[in-house]
């Protein structure tokens, strides 16, 4: 038996031709979507990189151009990151716009922030069966490079001792700024014989976290259970005595009522002076080993000046007791501004301040591990900022820690907020 049969017109075959070039386009795309992905990821990782050079530069000129960049530096550093990880902005494969402040998000026409934009123009690989012209991938941050002056007098880092903020002798002690004591002691601050400590308010975080006695009196709001607060000078790397001029390879000793100039720069075995008067040029001394001694009725006169104590025995302390006129104040520029006194970091040994005679000491004290002894008298002012390891306060007048923001140390704010 025969059957009859249609004959084939090849319309599946037309079909399957058609639904194929279709598939591969959609393939094309999704393959040069993949690719994009990634291109994106490289672009915001180069904007990412880009902000926060340009954010890191805003902070170090933060004191002369207070978050602003008028001579273009900050923006040379976004643009020379993004080179770096390629993105040359040529015009041709990509672009690189640097705003300061920003001119767009949620911190437009603020100081201290940059804005960052990347454009890279990708070829197309698959996707070109669809067209030939580039595939623009853009990517934006926004970071901030901030000089913060905490507004902190006392910040004390051990976190266990009892005592580790110590207030006695019937010294008044009067900071306008917040103290924080890192110490879960019940008894981290301590105040005793007839002792006064004032401060806005108390941060610690032992509970109750103080002690009284002996007619010792803390005045201000006592915040208990508090979060410990880090180092906020960590970021700072130690002053390098190899950048540093060689000034003397002995002690330096000044007596009876004589007169002595210096120059910044490396001091091995320390500066001694019991009588006489001292006068420190602008600038870093690094005293490598022995410390730094200024005692006696003579005058110390050190405006701009860090002194930095690199201990090579527990005997190289920092002692300046002088009853004479003592005027210290602080660099006002570069990465160390704001602090008079350093003391390497590894260092236990004990750094003594007393005031009480004319003159003016200012600028932050900073010992991450060494114990900062305080004393003054007469209503005089003694720092403007303390940070170390523990702290104690004593004498029988009163005294002030008077802080400022323009003569303490900055503390860093460098991050993506965008």
């Amino acid at each position: 038996m025969r059957h009859n049969r249609h004959p084939r017109r090849g319309t599946v075959a037309v079909l399957a031709a058609l639904c194929l070039t279709g598939i591969l386009g959609f393939a094309a795309l999704s393959l040069d979507a993949a690719l994009l992905h990634q291109d994106r990821r490289a672009a915001q990782a180069a904007a990412d990189a880009a902000a926060l050079a340009a954010a890191g530069n805003l902070f170090a000129n933060w004191r002369a151009d207070q978050g602003l960049d008028p001579a273009g530096a900050a923006a040379n550093e976004a643009l020379a990151a993004a080179a770096a990880n390629g993105f040359a902005n040529d015009g041709v494969h990509s672009t690189v716009t640097v705003n300061i402040p920003p001119q767009s998000g949620d911190h437009v026409g603020q100081a201290g922030y940059v804005e960052v934009i990347v454009l890279q123009f990708q070829q197309r690989a698959f996707s070109a069966i669809w067209g030939s012209d580039p595939v623009p991938v853009r990517a934006r941050a926004v970071a901030r490079g901030l000089w913060v002056p905490v507004n902190n007098g006392i910040i004390v880092l051990d976190p266990t001792s009892s005592g580790s903020l110590t207030s006695n002798g019937g010294s008044s002690v009067t900071t306008n700024a917040k103290v924080i004591v890192d110490s879960n002691s019940p008894s981290a601050t301590v105040v005793t014989g007839g002792g006064v400590l004032t401060a806005p308010e108390f941060d610690i975080t032992g509970v109750p976290g103080t002690s009284t006695s002996g007619g010792g009196t803390i005045t201000g709001t006592i915040q208990s259970g508090q979060v410990p607060t880090p180092d906020p000078l960590a970021y700072l790397p130690e002053p390098d005595p190899s950048t540093m001029t060689v000034q003397a390879k002995k002690t330096v000793k000044l007596t009876n009522q004589g007169s002595l100039s210096l120059q910044p720069g490396v001091y091995q075995g320390g500066i001694n002076v019991t009588g006489g008067s001292l006068t420190l040029a602008s600038g870093i001394y690094y005293m490598e080993g022995g410390g730094f001694s200024f005692s006696g009725t003579g005058s110390l006169t050190a405006n701009g000046v860090m002194i930095v104590n690199a201990p090579q025995s527990n005997s190289d302390t920092v002692s300046i007791t002088g009853s004479g006129a003592i005027n210290l104040s602080p660099m006002t520029t570069g990465l160390y501004q704001g602090l008079s006194l350093w003391q390497t970091r590894a260092s236990t040994n004990t750094l003594t301040v007393s005031g009480g005679g004319s003159g003016s000491v200012t600028g932050t004290f900073y010992a991450q591990h060494g114990t900062l002894k305080v004393s003054g008298s007469g209503g005089s002012s003694v720092g403007s900022q303390y940070i170390s390891w523990d702290v104690t306060l004593s004498g029988n007048g009163n005294f002030s820690i008077t802080w400022s923001p323009a003569s303490v140390a900055p503390e860093k704010l460098l991050q993506l907020v965008e």
